[in-house]
């Protein structure tokens, strides 16, 4: 016989109200992590970036068109939707990028063509090349300062160009025009024609100096460079320059850079050089900086005849504040998660782990309290 003590002792059931209460306790849990999730997602994740961009460019035969091209091949890899919008040159990108309806986004823009006012509302991403500033002139004396072409006719772009931008504040610090005024006083005479016409009128003798900003490679500065009826002027005072105007670089193109077998130019030349830009609106989608910064060091990171492998892109020598985001990739360069996975994947899981750290920390707790 087994006393009564020694039995074993069954457990009564549960109450169904005890069920109930665990259930609902489990239901509330999950809604309170539901709702966490949504607030979370509302108040710190970021919307998704774009599938489509649109970059201003410039005329179609311009290196600016030429280069957005390359973007849009290179960005199309990674699945965005690239437009590149032929325009007339920086003062129009920047026109469209500030316009609201323009859908442009991103655009390529020369330094030193910014209003005060313009400066204020746009980003920079980095400058990209230099872009030289020629001052060709005719005649056997050598000038060595603008200020000694007084009472010359000088070509200086048609207005809205970044050669007349530059070309009219260099002319202004030298006294050669009213500073607040875009027509020459009786100093100079100013002919505003676009670069092709003035490079040929140059050649020609119709006009006596002419400024251009393009690359070595245009074709009518290799023309004008190899023309030995006109000369380039040397910036003797270019870090005069250079203080002044932050957003020029001095460059200098050696002898024999043009000609080895001829030696030209016969001896080292001191440049000037804005650079062109990648300019953004300030809501630009941060996902998209490190991605396009990366383009840009694969298509312009190799340098050039004026530039050194890896010194471009950079946030030297702009005139638009640099982004945050811009500073963070010249600082530890292109994201882990966007160097590991493709674009669309990593910005996924970059906005998930925003989302996610927040939740775990709050379900741990409500868990054990379950």
């Amino acid at each position: 016989v087994v006393a009564s003590s020694a039995r074993p002792r069954v457990a009564p059931p549960k109450p169904r109200s005890q069920g109930k209460h665990a259930l609902a306790a489990w239901a509330w849990i999950l809604g309170f992590c539901l709702a966490a999730l949504i607030a979370t997602y509302v108040m710190f994740v970021e919307p998704p970036p774009p599938r489509k961009i649109v970059i201003a460019s410039g005329a179609r035969n311009g290196a600016y068109f030429r280069y957005a091209q390359e973007y849009a091949e290179e960005l199309q890899k990674e699945g965005l939707s690239v437009e590149v919008r032929e325009t007339a040159g920086s003062v129009e990108n920047l026109r469209l990028l500030g316009q609201e309806g323009s859908g442009v986004a991103v655009a390529i823009v020369q330094s030193g063509v910014a209003s005060l006012q313009e400066v204020q509302h746009f980003h920079a991403l980095g400058s990209l090349y230099r872009e030289p500033l020629w001052v060709f002139y005719r005649g056997d004396k050598r000038l060595e300062r603008l200020s000694q072409l007084a009472g010359k006719r000088i070509g200086v772009g048609p207005p809205g160009s970044g050669t007349y931008a530059v070309a009219m504040r260099l002319l202004a610090v030298n006294g050669l025009i009213e500073s607040k005024s875009t027509k020459g006083n009786s100093r100079a005479v100013l002919v505003q024609e676009n670069v092709a016409a003035a490079a040929t009128a140059l050649q020609k003798g119709e006009l006596d100096a002419a400024f251009f900003v393009a690359a070595f490679e245009a074709d009518y500065i290799q023309g004008l460079l190899n023309d030995s009826s006109v000369n380039l002027l040397n910036f003797d005072q270019h870090e005069a320059y250079r203080r002044r105007f932050r957003f020029l670089a001095p460059v200098t193109m050696p002898a024999g850079m043009v000609n080895l077998g001829q030696n030209i130019p016969g001896q080292d030349v001191a440049l000037l050089a804005p650079t062109a830009m990648l300019a953004v609106r300030k809501d630009f989608h941060p996902a998209l900086v490190p991605l396009l910064l990366a383009t840009a060091t694969r298509i312009h990171g190799k340098g050039d005849e004026l530039s050194n492998p890896g010194e471009f892109p950079s946030e030297s020598y702009c005139d638009f504040p640099v982004s945050e985001d811009a500073k963070r990739f010249y600082k530890s360069g292109q994201p882990v998660l966007q160097r590991l996975l493709p674009f669309w994947l990593a910005s996924l899981a970059d906005r998930a782990k925003v989302m996610l750290i927040p939740l775990i920390m709050l379900m741990m707790p409500l868990l054990r309290a379950a």
